[in-house]
């Protein structure tokens, strides 16, 4: 995918080749495409297709930084609460079972990792799988591991903290809190990624494109006035480069 960075790279190039053959009155094509007319009007679309992106951007990065910080404290919390659950004197297997949670949670193991085992690409196994880490740690999954620690610790009645923030229902509301936070990150996503389709089908993939057309222009201006005419030394070192 283009950068946003090289968009307006691309624009500003495409900018001043316009520049350039409006101010010279020897570019005539008979391509109406490549009127100055019509270079303005794409240049015009072109751009707005770039600050779109931008636009789109700014909701779906802030979604992104209020998520990781309210994951991120996500496992101090459960950990705290799972102390907590065992000051209760609930039984050995309802502990165990919240444990399991736990370790998905923070990322941690019941057992120490083993030394990672590199695959035998003479054996049909892949030896290197088993060593990988046993950790959930993806948004969605932290997700549904939390809820399955608030199914054990709400099934618990002796666990009833004063602490307000590792109650059920405080519990709970984070949970419900997290989820919210983790669907914005998608929803605001969805008209970025629009936003970026449509500024790669004006700049880089439709026909009649940014990048097309200008090197349309530049090719007029080659054959029609020469490759030693004033006009073609001056938008010859102008870059438009096509998507990779």
């Amino acid at each position: 995918m283009p950068s946003e960075a090289g968009d307006m790279k691309l624009m500003g190039n495409f900018r001043k080749l316009i520049d350039q053959v409006s101010a010279d009155s020897t570019y005539n094509p008979s391509n109406a495409s490549l009127s100055t007319t019509a270079l303005e009007a794409q240049y015009a679309a072109g751009l707005a297709a770039v600050e779109g992106v931008s636009a789109k951007m700014a909701p779906n990065k802030i979604a992104i930084s209020e998520r990781q910080i309210a994951f991120d404290a996500l496992g101090k919390l459960v950990t705290r609460s799972r102390n907590l659950l065992k000051a209760t004197g609930a039984s050995s297997e309802v502990l165990a079972d919240a444990e399991t949670f736990v370790r998905k949670l923070t990322g941690t193991r019941k057992s120490p990792k083993a030394k990672e085992v590199p695959d035998n690409p003479a054996t049909p196994e892949n030896e290197a799988a088993a060593s990988h880490s046993a950790s959930q740690m993806s948004f969605d999954n932290r997700l549904g591991n939390f809820g399955g620690y608030l199914a054990i610790v709400s099934n618990v009645s002796a666990y009833k903290p004063n602490e307000a923030d590792l109650k059920v229902d405080a519990l709970k509301a984070t949970s419900s809190d997290l989820k919210s936070k983790n669907d914005a990150v998608s929803s605001t996503f969805v008209p970025l990624s629009q936003a970026r389709g449509l500024r790669d089908q004006l700049l880089y993939l439709n026909a009649d494109c940014v990048v097309n057309t200008a090197l349309l222009v530049k090719a007029y201006v080659s054959g029609a006035l020469g490759t030693s005419s004033q006009l073609n030394k001056q938008i010859k070192g102008l870059q438009f480069k096509r998507r990779n």
